[in-house]
């Protein structure tokens, strides 16, 4: 194909800069595959993204020489999960008895993990980012086979053509939309509003987890020197809380995290809340000829369990596995972006109906204001030896694990 002056080209343009897209953009790059990532914002910071990064990309990490550097960054560790009631404390997850290098949930700013990642990347000359760059719309052949993407960038025109163009562009993706995909929602029961509390010195990891007094659902993570608390409220009810005031969003804080109430007249209106609104879906089809979807932009994972950033990253390993060599061969056909999809539907489809069981089951029970107890099946679980890891394991790994095939 002819090039412009003024155009680019390249072999694969991946369209944003989150964990999918700078893991492929990594993982590519280092297989010699020439990479240009497209972000739309200026930086890579960001707030109130999901910070979990699971035992799963670190081992990923690891098998390229990076972990160690990762865990260099600033972070915490969440070795086990509970839920507190005022009667009880149910433990639900231990990380510390997995077989892994990392038995933890480390909690990390995404906006240091993800310069991290795109320092590796930019080790190798065939990787370039691209900041403040809108896409707009699909480039299209006489065959009408994706070939790139247009848009602006710095408020300039830009051209980008491709052998492949990937969308990583998260759960409000600008290609979904352009293609005209429809996702399949999975109803969620909730919605969220995240704030912040100072930590203090005194105060230990394993006070994060899940809180339930009074009808009222909160879950508290530890993010280094400041506790991140996701108050959790049935969807659509956020207006009736307003409609109560902020004192008494306040005094259900106090009663539900009883030892975070010296610093929750920290919180003066509701601006102070960050509130989101839970979503989870996906798409029957990740693929269209020259576009492949993953991460957020194919399946919009749920909150539960923090795994939304382990399984985008899992599937750029599949990518990467799958599509470097049909890349640098110039022949990276459908049949290859159907493998992609094939190799992580079914995962992600089981972790998602897993998620939605455990959101119902905890939410129907902490917001009906009685004894908290986890179903009879659940205790059972929890309590037999031989099985007691897998909740665990599922989070840390989920139902198959992505490792890479050229480290």
């Amino acid at each position: 194909m002819d090039i412009k002056p003024g155009h680019e080209r390249v072999q694969c343009c991946i369209v944003g800069a989150g964990p999918a897209g700078l893991v492929l953009g990594l993982l590519l790059a280092r297989q010699g595959v020439s990479v240009k990532v497209l972000e739309l914002h200026p930086d890579l910071a960001r707030d109130f993204r999901g910070d979990t990064v699971h035992a799963s990309t670190l081992e990923m990490l690891d098998q390229i020489g990076l972990a160690e550097g990762a865990l260099e960054l600033p972070h915490s560790k969440i070795q086990q999960m509970s839920i507190n009631t005022p009667d009880k404390v149910i433990n639900l997850v231990n990380f510390k008895r997995l077989k892994t290098k990392y038995p933890y949930i480390t909690m990390m700013p995404q906006e240091h993990f993800l310069n991290y990642l795109l320092e590796c990347a930019q080790g190798f000359d065939c990787f370039e980012i691209l900041f403040s760059t809108a896409v707009t719309s699909l480039l299209r052949d006489e065959q009408n086979r994706i070939v790139g993407v247009e848009g602006k960038r710095d408020g300039n025109p830009m051209r980008m053509e491709s052998d492949l163009v990937v969308a990583c562009d998260g759960r409000f993706s600008t290609l979904r939309r352009l293609t005209g995909f429809k996702a399949e929602s999975q109803s969620q029961p909730i919605d969220i509003a995240w704030l912040r509390f100072p930590r203090l010195a005194t105060e230990e990891d394993d006070q994060a987890g899940f809180y339930v007094a009074d009808g009222n659902l909160c879950i508290v993570l530890n993010r280094i020197d400041v506790w991140q608390v996701a108050f959790v409220h049935a969807k659509g009810d956020f207006k009736q809380l307003r409609e109560k005031g902020i004192e008494h969003f306040r005094q259900g804080l106090r009663q539900t995290i009883p030892w975070l109430q010296d610093r929750v007249d920290t919180i003066t209106d509701f601006s102070d809340l960050h509130i989101l609104n839970v979503r989870a879906d996906m798409l029957d089809t990740w693929y269209l000829n020259g576009l492949l979807l993953i991460g957020d932009s194919a399946h919009a994972m749920s909150p539960v369990g923090g795994i939304g950033i382990n399984f985008a990253i899992a599937d750029a390993i599949e990518t990467a596995n799958i599509l470097s060599e049909p890349l640098l061969a110039g022949a990276c056909t459908s049949m290859y972006l159907a493998e992609v999809q094939n190799r992580r539907f079914k995962a992600t489809k089981t972790v998602q109906g897993i998620q939605t069981r455990i959101l119902n089951q905890i939410t129907s029970r902490a917001f009906a204001n009685k004894e908290f107890d986890l179903p009879w099946l659940v205790r059972v679980l929890l309590k037999t030896p031989f099985l007691r890891d897998i909740p665990a394991r599922l989070m840390a790994f989920g139902p198959y694990q992505a490792k890479i095939h050229k480290p």
